[in-house]
């Protein structure tokens, strides 16, 4: 890996892992309560660090008109309305149909999912930043796109590691090979809106639906359920690639 890369990775492991950590280390000894004010601010901070270090690493290391490029990509809505409904859709999917295979259970009304969203942005969606925005188009550089989801999808999985031991945490009931099973399907969704658009703004729309929508059809953590989520993921990104190949190859033979 880059320079670069490990430099992204070692400030936001440390950042993030100091951040959970003590909040791990707070509820394990019973000193805070997971939910309390200064609990959700160690929470909420450790999950948006991705995206901290990522912007501050961009202003620091790159040109004025690569930075501004950068951050006008994370906040441009302007994207066509079909772009917004695959987004929507893609994420809706990846939720409901779990409940078909009984690796999920509506246990809310719909309605919740959007009076969460706002909130999923930044509990979640931010984190988009340094994912997609940063880590995700750095390795394509180098691997292709299958190879580069997968690495992002682990790294992403192991990096939530710290509130599996956080008392009160959704995470301490989830299943973790479950959890990594579907880090890494929803990386591969992940990757298709990304090269679909180009944009970071439609990714952190994805991960806070993502998150929004996962509490009205709350998942059953096994690992069967994740399996089934990742083979809907692979299925969804490889007709993309497909697509691409063929699309590339039409455009090469109409130069020609």
């Amino acid at each position: 890996m880059g320079k670069g890369i490990r430099r992204f990775l070692v400030y936001t492991f440390v950042s993030s892992w100091i951040l959970w950590g003590s909040l791990a280390i707070l509820t394990q000894f019973n000193l805070l309560s997971f939910g309390t004010p200064f609990s959700m601010v160690l929470f909420i901070l450790g999950g948006v660090t991705p995206a901290i270090c990522e912007i501050w690493l961009k202003k620091r290391h790159s040109s004025k008109e690569e930075f501004q490029s950068f951050v006008n990509n994370i906040k441009n809505p302007r994207h066509p309305l079909g772009l917004y409904l695959f987004t929507i859709g893609l994420a809706f999917s990846a939720c409901f149909l779990p409940t078909l295979w009984d690796g999920a259970t509506m246990e809310n009304p719909l309605y919740l999912a959007l009076i969460e969203f706002p909130i999923m942005i930044i509990g979640g969606g931010l984190e988009e930043i340094g994912w997609r925005g940063y880590l995700q188009s750095a390795l394509q550089k180098k691997w292709s796109s299958f190879s580069s989801t997968l690495i992002v999808g682990c790294i992403w999985a192991i990096w939530h590691l710290p509130l599996w031991f956080v008392v009160g945490s959704n995470q301490m009931s989830m299943n973790f090979l479950w959890f990594t099973l579907c880090a890494l399907g929803l990386s591969f969704l992940l990757t298709v809106i990304y090269l679909s658009s180009n944009s970071i703004f439609l990714c952190i729309i994805f991960h806070a639906l993502i998150n929004s929508f996962w509490d009205v059809y709350i998942p059953v953590t096994n690992i069967p359920s994740g399996l089934y989520t990742l083979l809907f993921a692979l299925f969804i990104f490889t007709v993309f690639e497909i697509n691409q190949k063929r699309n590339s190859t039409k455009g090469h033979n109409l130069r020609l």
